[in-house]
Formats: C-alpha cells, sequence, structure tokens
C-alpha cells in the first residue's frame, strides 16, 4: 500500500557541492527504482547542529517528500546507516491514504515551481554578465591620464633658483663698466689750451715792440 513520507538527513558540511547534489540524486533515484515517486527534494543548506556529531558542528540539510511502499523506506534507510557522508536521519510517515491524482498535480507543480526558479536564476545570471561586459568596456573606453609621482610633480612646480651670488655675477657681466679717467688726466687737455693761449699773447706783444 502506497503511503506518503518524509524523509530528512543530515550531510557533512565539508563535500564539494558535486558531491552533495550526486548523494541527493543517488537516494532520490532509489525511491523510483523501487516504483516510488518523489513529490519534492528540498535543500536546505549548510546549518548548525543541535550538537557536535563526528566533531562537526555544522550539516547539510536535505527533505525529501516522497510516496512510496515501506520496503522503500527500509531500504533509504539502509543506506543512510552505511553512508560515512550523512550524519543522521529521520523518515515520518506524513499520510496512510494517498490520492494520486492530487499527488500528481502537486509534483506538476512543484516541477513548474522549480521551472520559474532555475529560468530565474538564468535571468539574473544574464543580467550580472551584462552588467559585468557592460562596466569592462566603460573601464576600456576611459584611458586614464598618466599618473607623475608626487615627487616628480613637486619638481616640476618649482621654479629653478639661482643663488643671490651667482645673480650678482650674471649682472656685473651684463653691465660694461666705462673706462675710468684720472682728474689730472682729465684737467690736462685744459692746461695745454691754457699754455696755448699765453704764447700767442707773449707772440702779439713782442711783434708790437719791433714795430
Amino acid at each position: 500500500m502506497l503511503r506518503r513520507y518524509e524523509t530528512i538527513f543530515i550531510m557533512r558540511s565539508d563535500l564539494q557541492s558535486d558531491e552533495m547534489s550526486s548523494l541527493i540524486d543517488r537516494y532520490a533515484g532509489i525511491i523510483v527504482s523501487l516504483d516510488g515517486k518523489t513529490i519534492k527534494v528540498e535543500n536546505w543548506g549548510k546549518r548548525r547542529l543541535a550538537y557536535p556529531i563526528e566533531k562537526m558542528q555544522d550539516g547539510v540539510y536535505v527533505r525529501i517528500d516522497f510516496v512510496a511502499l515501506h520496503k522503500v523506506v527500509i531500504e533509504i534507510e539502509r543506506n543512510f546507516k552505511i553512508d560515512d557522508n550523512v550524519l543522521r536521519f529521520q523518515t515520518v510517515k506524513l499520510s496512510d491514504k494517498v490520492d494520486m491524482e492530487e499527488i500528481e498535480r502537486e509534483i506538476a507543480d512543484t516541477l513548474k515551481k522549480e521551472e520559474e526558479r532555475k529560468k530565474e536564476e538564468q535571468r539574473k545570471e544574464e543580467k550580472r554578465k551584462e552588467e559585468q561586459e557592460k562596466e569592462e568596456q566603460e573601464k576600456e573606453a576611459v584611458i586614464p591620464e598618466p599618473v607623475i609621482p608626487e615627487a616628480v610633480a613637486e619638481e616640476q612646480e618649482k621654479e629653478p633658483v639661482i643663488s643671490e651670488a651667482v645673480a650678482e655675477e650674471q649682472e656685473k657681466e651684463e653691465v660694461i663698466p666705462e673706462p675710468a679717467v684720472s682728474e689730472a688726466v682729465a684737467e690736462e687737455p685744459d692746461g695745454k689750451e691754457v699754455a696755448q693761449e699765453t704764447s700767442s699773447v707773449e707772440t702779439d706783444e713782442k711783434k708790437a715792440e719791433e714795430e
């Protein structure tokens, strides 16, 4: 007789993502292989354990909602007991009577929701990639100005500084001084002119006397 069951098991949290997926698919496959039907498989993710199990503080919780014969529950739990990757498990009977038409509708609704969830995740991933590509294109379009080290920039801003002594030397070279003439030399032409005038007067006086 078909009954509805719920199995919750805890996997080791140190497993890789693909190992976890493989483990979940394995137990869901056992149900299907024994003429059962999985209604919903939920990965609740990593959670804190109520108490340490095999020195582990965390575990990954998985819930499987299914319809099957009791022999399926026995087979699943037998596999749980010999699987080192499963820390704990528990199976609860949800219902003795099963309406298969209702179960089929519930399965179809679950598949539809799962499909919508995958599409939404795909849209988000595509949007994220588009935004990432856009950012990369914007970065390539903007050519950054060359960065000048702070020390070099300070040196460029400084004007060439000439020491005071060098500046004075340059001023002296630019101004050519006039040749200096001593006072005695400067007065000498005037003295010669006076002498010439005196000599001329004396000559005139001698000519007058002779006459």
